[in-house]
């Protein structure tokens, strides 16, 4: 659950700016982002999994799994503001440094390629 806190915090950091706002709702948009993410990286994975065991799911269960795991993820975010206890613990703690940024922002972009990188090689 650290890499989950240190991912949505330095997306969510982007748009809060220490409390100046770029948008109306960052933490909306980080989760947006975070969730979509990582919910496309969870499922392509099950998905590249099964497909490797040669086990053929039915196209509708692609849709429950992502849904699942967008509302697992609003719920673990939002739940008594959790996004704001989240911001509290990692704001300048050692996970609060360039690096970590790097590696957060890299991690939300690989979940998005995955859809990608998935569909070139299985449905060629």
């Amino acid at each position: 659950m650290k890499i989950l806190n240190i991912l949505f915090f330095h997306v969510y950091n982007a748009y809060y700016k220490d409390g100046n706002y770029s948008n109306d709702i960052p933490h909306l948009t980080a989760y947006g982002i975070v969730g979509f993410s990582l919910s496309t990286l969870f499922t392509t994975t099950i998905m590249f999994i099964l497909t490797l065991l040669n086990i053929k799911l039915i196209d509708y269960y692609f849709l429950v799994i992502l849904v699942g795991t967008l509302l697992l993820l609003f719920y673990y975010f939002f739940y008594e503001k959790k996004y704001d206890t989240i911001y509290n613990l990692i704001k300048d703690s050692k996970w609060d440094n360039f690096r970590f940024k790097i590696a957060s922002w890299l991690i939300v972009f690989l979940g998005f390629a995955s859809v990608f990188v998935y569909s070139y090689l299985f449905n060629r």
